[in-house]
């Protein structure tokens, strides 16, 4: 009995304890603007970066979240990687918070995770991770986290991006540099009103951002990355090391100079190599084929695998090493492309450039650290050669939808300079597809299709190529989207040239093709790739209206009429024309028993107002109703 009594008493005093602690982030105090189209809401952010030479910094972060409801749980979870030569983190706190503001739980050092971010494709990595996911609580809640980072290499200094993604907003987000009076750094701020304010003492300058109450920012269709239109601020420092390595980021040129002296030294192949790389060329005519046949002599030989190990994430190890061994990240592979082509005397060079999609490309005018890829130059007599030396299946000069159409920085003998990647214009990016349907007389249909993919279709198509036979059915039965849909035969064949394509051939069954209605059966005439979807409505639009590339789809349909039946009406001739593209459809009756019907799509690349997000709907919108176009056919 005295231990229940002992035991009620210390759950009340928790009790009293809890009622009379201070309580921190109540929901009730968000305004309500903050909580619309949110699934969080960031409450206080404060980033604070200090240099403390040019090599060394520390930066402190403490932040609160407020998740609203499951699609904001991410945003509970503390995860921070970290390399264990070039930055460490300590100090990580963390406390949970209810919706009214009272504290529920504490982070306990030993629940942090560490644990390596070695993946799949790496050799070695010496980053790791620290992460904790609180339990799930009912929703609201809070999160409340903070943590410090030592940093050994001052490549760069941290962005502040107070809006970090879609569907959060922003209560209050702070930033500051400190750097001592003898140290300088670069700052480049984008969609923000107001100045940062700038304190000074005899020892160092502080510069403080701030913003306050940002709603969230809704993803829009055809948009670019979110920094487009958000508060950020880039920073970079004029003067840097990394593991003794000293480089100034004032100019592309000067960082040009600091990549070459980290290259320097581990370009060269041992002589067995250079021979037998002379030999392989000796019947070549032209850079041009030497170079392809290098390529193929990397591509035979290597295999990608990361290694990051401090400056390994940016210098490469050396061309004999990878030609020993046969593997390398996409530093290595490129820096040994390079030196192979050296061997046979065709220049290169090697390039640093932002791979990927929705990325936020390098600003020409801000030089500094954007990069996550290296591939290689090749400036040829006539035009100019792009490799990309991490696929060993790309054709020779295809860099594909990875890296295409971006500024790249060229690591030249005695610097740098900024060329544009490859643009793939609507003649590359071609799609034609010819589908032949054989329909009986309750509507069941044959078709036959056979197609080819060009350009950055050939990307999208590389993956059914590369599958076995049974993921190449269910990834075409997925895209096609044609219910009771069975495939009974699928073939692609590549097609390797700068501008590759993907060949397909398929043979399917779809039962129910042709509506019955009465005496009628109604056929549509687009039966792969309908348009079926319209860019939503937004109140507000904020990005450009962006088409990331000019493509051009046309469809041949060859229908035949069933036995017992002929046609009654096609669709009238449609014919599009907007600031976006083009479409038309035309449907005739060649011969009795036939319906051909040719569908064109072009899509134009641009970036438009977004006053013309609207002009895009209807556009849409009209495709859409075109594409659903039938056929009448009735009984003889």
């Amino acid at each position: 009995m005295k231990r229940q009594i002992l035991i009620i008493a210390a759950l009340l005093f928790t009790e009293l304890f809890l009622q009379g602690a201070e309580t921190k982030y109540p929901v009730s105090e968000i305004p309500d603007s903050l909580k619309q189209n949110s699934k969080a809401v960031i409450r206080n952010w404060e980033l604070t970066f200090e240099l403390k030479s040019i090599g060394k910094g520390i930066e402190t972060v403490s932040y609160a979240v407020t998740i609203l409801n499951e699609n904001g749980l991410d945003e509970a979870v503390f995860s921070r990687t970290y390399s264990q030569k070039l930055n460490r983190i300590h100090s990580i706190k963390g406390t949970i918070y209810d919706a009214s503001g009272k504290k529920v739980e504490n982070l306990i050092t030993d629940k942090v995770v560490d644990h390596s971010m070695i993946s799949g494709y790496s050799l070695y990595e010496d980053t790791r991770i620290k992460y904790f996911k609180p339990r799930t609580l009912s929703y609201p809640f809070t999160v409340e986290y903070s943590y410090v980072m030592e940093h050994d290499g001052l490549l760069e200094i941290s962005d502040w991006k107070p809006v970090h993604n879609y569907n959060i907003s922003v209560e209050s987000s702070k930033f500051r540099v400190v750097c001592p009076n003898d140290i300088t750094f670069r700052y480049l701020e984008k969609n923000i009103a107001d100045k940062p304010k700038i304190t000074k003492t005899d020892l160092s300058t502080t510069t403080e951002w701030s913003v306050q109450n940002i709603k969230a920012y809704d993803k829009q269709p055809f948009s670019g990355p979110l920094s487009e239109f958000s508060p950020i601020v880039y920073t970079a420092p004029n003067e840097f090391e990394m593991e003794g390595f000293r480089g100034s980021m004032e100019s592309w040129d000067s960082f040009g100079k600091w990549i070459i002296l980290l290259n320097s030294g581990r370009s060269t192949i041992s002589p067995e190599t250079s021979a037998i790389l002379r030999d392989r060329v000796k019947d070549c005519n032209t850079d041009y084929e030497k170079a392809r046949l290098v390529y193929k002599y990397m591509q035979d030989k290597t295999r990608y695998m990361n290694i990051t190990i401090g400056i390994g994430g940016w210098q490469p190890i050396h061309a004999e090493t990878v030609d020993r061994l046969g593997y390398g990240d996409c530093k290595a592979l490129s820096n040994y492309t390079r030196s192979l082509l050296d061997a046979v005397g065709v220049k290169s060079y090697y390039a640093l450039v932002t791979a990927g999609e929705d990325l936020e490309e390098m600003t020409e005018s801000f030089p500094g650290n954007r990069f996550n890829h290296a591939i290689l130059y090749v400036p040829m007599a006539n035009d100019t050669v792009w490799l990309e030396c991490t696929n060993q299946h790309l054709p020779f000069g295809y860099i594909g939808g990875f890296t295409d159409d971006r500024k790249a920085l060229i690591i030249t003998d005695d610097g740098a300079k900024i060329v544009r990647t490859t643009v793939y214009t609507a003649a590359n990016n071609k799609k034609e597809r010819t589908t032949q349907i054989s329909l009986d007389p309750l509507g069941d249909a044959v078709l036959s299709i056979k197609a080819i993919y060009n350009g950055v279709h050939y990307d999208d198509k590389m993956m059914f190529y590369m599958a076995g036979t049974d993921d190449r059915k269910r990834m075409f039965l997925d895209e096609i989207n044609l219910p009771g849909a069975i495939l009974n035969t699928i073939n692609y064949e590549d097609i390797r040239s700068e501008i590759p394509a993907i060949r397909e051939e398929i043979e399917m069954d779809l039962p129910r093709y042709g509506t019955l209605t009465g005496a009628r059966m109604l056929v549509s005439v687009v039966p792969l790739g309908r348009q079926r979807d319209i860019p939503r409505k937004v109140n507000e639009r904020k990005s450009e209206v962006i088409i990331k590339r000019s493509t051009v789809t046309t469809d041949t349909v060859l229908i035949r009429v069933p036995e017992g039946y002929e046609v009654e009406a096609v669709p009238a001739r449609i014919h599009l024309e907007s600031e976006f593209g083009s479409y038309s459809l035309s449907v005739s009756v060649p011969q009795p028993g036939m319906v051909l019907c040719v569908r064109n799509i072009g899509l134009n690349k641009g970036k438009l107002p977004p006053a013309n997000y609207n002009n895009l709907i209807e556009f849409y919108r009209k495709i859409t109703a075109a594409d659903n176009s039938k056929v009448s056919l009735k009984k003889i």
